[in-house]
């Protein structure tokens, strides 16, 4: 530095003289004096130039690292702050290039809760400089970049609105925050924002609840949760919004302009190819002036303004769009997945909405016309109607409904105190069998209807209820079955009141024949209700359609001709206990019984059927059967899963030989059988019957019961003629249990003798075992008695092939092919002599 500042050595011819030599001393003092001073100001300079250029560096990374201070942070603090919301700032940093940054900043309300209103990661702010050296800072710019905030939007950490990678610029003048450019990413969503705010110190946050978010909160956030769900494949969606307001004054907050568009998305299924949305709002006005929603396979506009300070808000829309997704968002994932849809959807209307104190109500109309669609197995071709809104009252108007069940057409009206239904269908109702399930679905699937079922219905009712509703319609039915049940046509009248549904004038013709009735379907009380029905028509067939349980224990009856009927009662539809139906009946030409696996003819037959819970009591007292009279009756269960049944017979001189041809397949019984037989069995298990009984067999062959047979074959040989002769009669009192008839008192009395027997015999496994006993009568069976052990004869075979042997005999070995030998031929004599004893002494 002293190179800049020393000076050259004096000329001798300047030096002056000794009276002017105290001047030039004087003068070099201060020249020297001066020459120190500059060098120490060249010195200071130097070192301040040094500092600046080692210092500033330095205190650059230490400002724009460590911060400026806990006094700049807290008069930062202050700075920023507003009279309704306070601002945290974990540290203030100082970089030449994004000049004073904001590290960890939060801002909340001046409430007792201190609510979180938003928070960032940094931010970078400018300041007045002329504001800055007055000590009264004045933020001049907010400079965001790749900043990230975090609104709440209640009093908890959740819900939250976040926003990421937030880049702008906004000019803060004295009143006003001026947003030159903002933009953000919001749940998948690109933003950018520009527009001025006044008087953002007085901001003044709406409070919230303490037990959460309000509805708009709640609104913000299912919005933000919605649009994440989305799946872009192209470019992020873009939403432009020029904005403006004053802070002071939420309800000044306004959109100029705003245009959002979206291409190539999917969410939850809806296909999107474009999207666009503009509109704006002011003064709490919404204004949507365009909507227009291209799925590929129609496009959707529409036009909506909303005055949430009036509280009433109008919609227009028109156009089509995919209805696969539809069943989805509105039924759910899970219900969602009985429907198919294979054509778009159209539809145009117009609604407008007032709300005020929680009540909405809407007014408008809309036509709907969907084209073919599949739910659970039944195809449907179209789906058309209208709909309109008007006073709290709901009217669908020219419903129309075809496919492959048939079409239906309605009108329907809902409306406070008068509700109204109009319908006309043309069905086949099996085709909506897999539409529903449980017994509905088997209901209708067992319905073959060859001609569609015709149904008219026009009614009302003071509420939305079909308890109250009041109408009459009609039914016309041609060729139809109901589990297998076939009817040629069915039509009657229908008037529907106290939630009950009277069809009157039934006309029904099955096989030639007519029914006529009336018949109350009570789904109110759930029950089925006759008041009166006659008919010629089978009563299993009738009671097929009416309750197929009925129907189930009537099908052994089955009758030649349809007999006459007279049914009157009810049936509990869901409760069978209610059941209390009486059925008389008169079959002229008689019917056919199944018996022990036996179909039995029966001649004109009269009596009744009564049905009390789930019991059936049968009463046939009058009836013929095999040139005999007949008395039946019968106790049945109807109950699911219960198959008990019991019954007594009476019979009178029945044909035996006709008996025992169908039973045992023998030819040549004869005479008279009467008796009883009371038993009780399962259906479906022959095993099961148990029960006794007595028979009466007279003016027969002695010998020709299926079981003796034979044995008057080997009879006759013993005495010539014994086996051919007739009896007066033969009684035995039996029974019956695990298939097995047992009696121990077989009596068969002829002319001059007696055959006592006893024995099981095994009719389900054609076998048997019997004894049987010849006794003289009178004195002769005195005498002959210490010998009659001599005419016992046994057989344990087969009983439709019974082979008798006497029992004095040992039983022939299965190994020996060998018949038994006869006994001898000269005992023979003695008893033939013994035999004309008798019969001449009788």
């Amino acid at each position: 530095m002293r190179f800049f500042f020393q000076s050259r050595p004096p000329d001798q011819s300047e030096i002056p003289d000794s009276n002017q030599r105290m001047k030039p001393v004087a003068l070099g003092s201060l020249r020297t004096a001066e020459d120190f001073l500059r060098y120490v100001a060249a010195t200071l300079f130097g070192l301040v130039l040094l500092s600046l250029i080692a210092g500033i560096p330095i205190a650059l990374v230490v400002t724009s690292t460590y911060g400026l201070g806990e006094g700049i942070r807290k008069r930062a603090e202050t700075s920023l702050s507003g009279p309704f919301f306070t601002v945290s700032i974990a540290k203030v940093l100082f970089n030449p290039l994004k000049g004073f940054v904001l590290k960890g900043l939060s801002i909340n309300d001046r409430a007792p809760s201190a609510r979180l209103i938003a928070s960032a990661t940094q931010l970078s702010i400018s300041l007045n400089m002329e504001s800055l050296l007055h000590r009264r800072p004045r933020l001049q710019g907010i400079i965001l970049r790749d900043a990230r905030m975090d609104i709440p939007l209640g009093s908890g950490e959740e819900p939250r609105l976040r926003l990421e990678g937030c880049n702008g610029r906004i000019n803060c003048d004295a009143e006003q925050f001026r947003v030159e450019e903002l933009t953000f990413m919001v749940a998948g969503i690109d933003v950018h924002i520009t527009g001025s705010f006044l008087n953002p110190r007085l901001f003044d946050p709406k409070p919230v609840s303490p037990t959460g978010p309000g509805s708009i909160a709640k609104t913000i956030d299912s919005i933000q949760k919605e649009l994440e769900e989305i799946k872009w494949s192209e470019a992020h969606p873009k939403l432009t919004l020029v904005a403006g307001g004053n802070l002071a004054d939420s309800e000044t907050l306004r959109v100029d302009q705003g245009l959002f568009l979206a291409r190539s998305g999917n969410w939850k299924g809806v296909g999107v190819r474009q999207f666009e949305l503009g509109f704006h709002y002011k003064e709490r006005k919404l204004s949507v002036e365009k909507f227009s929603f291209d799925d590929g396979m129609g496009v959707l506009r529409a036009e909506a303004t909303a005055d949430f300070a009036s509280n009433v808000a109008s919609l227009e829309f028109s156009g089509a769009c995919n209805a696969a997704p539809l069943p989805a968002l509105l039924l759910g994932k899970d219900r969602s997945r009985d429907w198919t849809c294979a054509d778009p959807v159209r539809m145009n209307g117009s609604f407008s909405a007032a709300w005020k104190g929680g009540v909405t109500s809407f007014d408008g109309h809309a036509l709907l016309d969907a084209g073919r669609f599949n739910y659970r197995g039944v195809q449907f071709n179209t789906l058309s109607g209208g709909v309109a809104l008007q006073d709290k009252k709901v009217l669908l108007r020219n419903l129309h409904v075809a496919g492959d069940m048939g079409v239906i057409d309605a009108d329907l009206l809902l409306s406070p105190g008068d509700n109204r239904v109009r319908f006309q269908t043309s069905l086949y109702p099996a085709k909506l069998a897999p539409a529903v399930t449980g017994k509905a679905s088997e209901a209708l699937a067992s319905m073959d209807f060859k001609d569609p079922l015709v149904v008219s219905f026009d009614g009302h009712g003071t509420a939305a209820d079909p308890l109250v509703l009041k109408g009459i319609g009609s039914i016309e039915l041609g060729r139809a079955a109901m589990r297998g049940a076939w009817i040629e046509s069915l039509r009657s009248k229908v008037q529907v009141e106290d939630g009950a549904a009277s069809f009157r004038d039934i006309i029904v013709k099955m096989d030639g024949d007519i029914g006529r009735g009336e018949f109350v379907y009570d789904f109110k009380n759930w029950e089925g209700r006759i008041p009166s029905i006659h008919t010629k028509i089978d009563p299993v067939k009738v009671m097929t359609w009416i309750d197929p349980r009925i129907a189930d224990a009537l099908k052994n009856y089955r009758f030649v001709r349809p007999p006459e009927l007279q049914l009157a009662g009810k049936v509990g539809l869901k409760n069978p206990e209610k059941n209390d139906l009486r059925i008389s009946l008169n079959a002229r030409e008689g019917l056919g019984y199944t018996l022990i696996a036996k179909d039995l003819q029966f001649g004109a037959t009269s009596g009744s059927v009564v049905l009390t819970g789930q019991k059936l009591a049968i009463n046939l007292p009058e009836s013929h059967l095999m040139g005999g009279d007949v008395a039946f009756k019968a106790d049945v269960s109807v109950a699911p899963g219960d198959s008990r049944y019991s019954a007594s017979v009476h019979l009178e001189d029945i044909d035996f030989h006709s008996l025992t041809k169908l039973y045992f397949d023998y030819g040549d019984s004869t005479g008279k059988l009467s008796g009883d037989y009371s038993f009780q069995a399962v259906g479906g298990d022959d095993r099961a019957m148990a029960g006794k009984g007595n028979i009466l067999i007279k003016n027969g062959n002695v010998l020709a019961m299926p079981i003796l047979g034979p044995l008057s074959v080997l009879l006759n040989e013993v005495v010539p003629g014994l086996g051919y002769q007739s009896a007066r009669r033969a009684t035995a009192s039996f029974t019956v249990g695990n298939g097995v008839i047992t009696t121990r008192d077989l009596l068969i009395e002829g002319i001059g003798f007696n055959m006592i027997g006893n024995g099981d015999i095994y009719y389900l496994d054609d076998r048997m075992t019997m004894n049987m006993r010849l006794n003289a009568q009178g004195l002769p069976g005195l005498v002959l008695f210490p010998v009659s052990k001599i005419f016992e004869y046994v057989s344990d075979g087969s009983a439709k092939h019974p082979q008798w042997r006497p029992k004095i005999l040992p039983k022939r070995s299965q190994k020996e092919k060998e018949p038994p030998q006869p006994p001898p031929v000269t005992a023979i004599p003695s008893i033939h002599r013994a035999w004309r004893e008798t019969r001449n002494f009788a």
